[in-house]
């Protein structure tokens, strides 16, 4: 059996009527209002996400802030930065980090081999860092050192002269071109050589500096920044021993190991 709902007829009154209409009215006007509110917050939304997508666009196409390292007349380093165009390293900046090249290359120690000795690569062209890099794999000289088969030295730079300098501006960068001629020590002790000595060298490097590239390296290797900040690149060198000093003593007490 189906069931009907009567829907009585319109029974209200003139004043009845009036107030209906003030409802209805109110009810409109709340609705114009939200939906008025609506398209205002849209339209904030839509407002603060093109700022942001501008920000983001004006930060991704901001210029990289270069960091750089300043030696001072006490030897002390100070980090800091400034644009290209006011760059210009001093000889004696140079002179720290040819010095702590020579460090990392040619201190031989067995405790420290593993992790300082690769350092020396981040002071060089692309060209001589895969150089270097097959020789002394295949020498395998870390191995041999760390597992003592071979006599350690110690490094003590005496001098670093700056020969040559000068700058030029490629594509608004300033790259600082220079050469340098170092003497150093080579000094294998008696704990650690079969044949106690100091070895006089002298070495002669053409290098060139940007700083600019340093951020990019630090990119992919973040120690890049601190061990060579002035983005100091060898793109060559050369090495020669002078003379050889005896270490006057009660001999050596170095016994090398023998691989098993």
């Amino acid at each position: 059996m189906s069931t009907h709902v009567a829907i009585p007829g319109s029974t209200l009154t003139a004043r009845q009527h009036v107030e209906a209409d003030k409802i209805g009215n109110q009810v409109y006007s709340a609705q114009y209002s939200e939906r008025s509110m609506a398209k205002i917050a849209i339209s904030a939304l839509a407002g603060i996400s093109l700022l942001l997508c501008g920000g983001l666009v004006a930060v991704s196409h901001r210029p990289v802030v270069n960091r750089y390292i300043r030696i001072d007349e006490a030897g002390r380093a100070q980090a800091i930065q400034y644009t290209d165009l006011n760059y210009s390293p001093r000889e004696g900046e140079i002179r720290t980090y040819l010095t702590d090249w020579t460090g990392y290359r040619h201190t031989i120690n067995r405790e420290t081999m593993a992790k300082k000795y690769p350092m020396n690569y981040y002071f060089l062209s692309s060209a001589l860092a895969a150089q270097l890099i097959g020789q002394d794999n295949a020498n395998h000289l870390i191995t041999q050192v760390t597992s003592g088969q071979t006599e350690q030295s110690e490094v003590q730079v005496n001098n670093v002269t700056i020969t040559s300098m000068s700058q030029e501006k490629i594509e608004n960068t300033i790259l600082s071109r220079g050469t340098a001629l170092e003497t150093f020590d080579l000094i294998y002790p008696m704990r650690t050589s079969s044949k106690p000595r100091t070895e006089h060298w002298m070495a002669s490097f053409t290098y060139y500096l940007n700083p600019a590239q340093v951020s990019e390296q630090a990119k992919t290797n973040p120690q890049y920044e601190t061990i060579n900040p002035l983005g100091l690149t060898i793109t060559e060198f050369h090495e020669n021993r002078v003379s050889v000093d005896p270490l006057v003593g009660q001999g050596s007490t170095f016994r090398p190991e023998v691989s098993r």
